[in-house]
């Protein structure tokens, strides 16, 4: 991919896109300047620009083009443009540079005109590989022994591969395999949440309320918890279903989109309004850090921080499952209840064939499947942002607690 800012006058054919180049020099300057504000991390200097690049030739003849019409800001755009992360992880083995940023979009197929959305995954399929290894035979993507071969250099998805752009951008290329049409009966607004919402379809059947009603947990106020909330009264409405969110309006979504009881975010707090709706008895260790032996049966945490985390084994119901859908850096945390409680702890990444009351395809089939059942998430859109006013777009979520921000759109053409 050509460097972006190596051309002052945007040539013909060129297109917009949100790139992101790996360049010590630039983080260090947008870290130190981050200390100050904000705004250093979206700055000329930063690692991220948007830039009028020459797109990339399709990555094999089976590729297809398509014109974006809208993308949204997920949580791990985000984290990487603020360099949220730390040089020693793991999945730095698995991206290449520059890449086009985005994955989650509702866009035109070119050849068609059909309406898509994006699976991002670059698995076996849109690599060219044959046979596929048997995580992708068996429809589990994410679990690709492939990412560092066929026609792509390494990577996971759409949005950190060197040689297709990502989806913050005026157009990019995918598989066909990688494309879902949308119904007709589907707006444009709910089919862009096709992808967070998949996220969280997968996290609640890794670890499904029990039969027995017990009642479960939602932890955190972004889009995957409310999805969570909202898939959970869907297909399972005789779970009570609690939702520990922030004050204010995500408390009111979170109960209108089916919580039973909105519970506060401050652990301590959270902890002694579980024990009271539960019915236990809170211990009370020297730190002073009540944890319980009778809480709900799952929780779903979404944030995935070492307080979420560290919060929901001392809430848990002793041999309870915590599902971890959420990605922030790793620190030490108390963990003693883990193994006390014999608690199964479950890390959800992605998403691909799904079982859903015995139908196993999709999880965005699924997903157009339950929005014609009546599923209406949309209400997590709060902001739409033009693709060349990305710096607010990414100021509005880092600054959710003031502005409000849950999902953020950013669309190509400025709407």
């Amino acid at each position: 991919m050509p460097q972006p800012g190596d051309r002052a006058v945007a040539k013909e054919g060129d297109v917009k896109a949100l790139v992101f180049r790996h360049s010590l020099a630039r983080e260090a300057a947008a870290t130190v300047g981050g200390r100050v504000s904000r705004r250093a991390f979206v700055s000329r200097l930063a690692p991220v620009r948007l830039a009028d690049v020459a797109e990339p030739p399709l990555p094999a003849p089976d590729w297809v083009r398509v014109t974006t019409t809208f993308s949204g800001l997920c949580g791990s755009d985000v984290k990487q443009i603020m360099l949220n992360g730390a040089r020693d992880n793991p999945l730095t083995a698995l991206v290449s540079f520059p890449h086009v940023l985005g994955h989650e979009v509702v866009g035109h197929r070119v050849d068609t005109g059909e309406r898509v959305v994006l699976n991002p995954w670059l698995s076996c399929g849109p690599r060219g590989i044959q046979p596929p290894c048997p995580a992708c035979q068996d429809g589990r993507y994410p679990w690709c022994r492939m990412f560092r071969s066929g026609s792509l250099p390494v990577s996971i998805h759409l949005g950190n591969c060197a040689a297709a752009f990502g989806a913050h951008a005026e157009r990019f290329a995918a598989h066909p395999s990688q494309l879902f049409t949308i119904p007709a009966e589907v707006r444009d607004e709910a089919a862009v949440l096709a992808d967070p919402v998949s996220v969280s379809l997968r996290s609640i059947l890794l670890a499904p309320p029990p039969p027995d009603g017990r009642p479960v947990l939602v932890y955190g106020s972004g889009t995957l918890a409310f999805a969570a909330i909202a898939l959970l009264r869907h297909l399972y409405p005789g779970t009570e279903v609690w939702a520990s969110t922030r004050p204010g309006a995500r408390s009111a979504l979170a109960e209108r989109l089916g919580a039973q009881a909105v519970l506060s975010s401050a652990p301590e707090t959270l902890v002694a309004q579980v024990a009271n709706r539960s019915g236990g008895t809170p211990l009370q260790p020297w730190s002073g850090r009540d944890w319980l032996q009778d809480g709900p049966a799952v929780v779903y945490d979404t944030i995935g921080s070492v307080q979420t985390v560290e919060t929901s084994l001392r809430l848990i119901a002793t041999g309870g499952s915590l599902v971890i859908s959420g990605v922030e850096p790793p620190k030490r945390f108390e963990w003693t209840p883990l193994y006390f409680k014999e608690v199964r702890v479950v890390g959800s990444n992605g998403f691909g064939i799904e079982d859903v009351g015995g139908v196993a395809k999709h999880a965005m089939e699924h997903y157009f499947d339950f929005v014609a059942a009546g599923l209406d998430l949309t209400a997590v859109i709060t902001h739409r942002f033009p693709l060349e006013r990305w710096p607010e777009a990414v100021l509005t979520v880092k600054n959710s607690r003031r502005t409000g921000a849950v999902k953020v759109l950013l669309e190509p053409t400025g709407g």
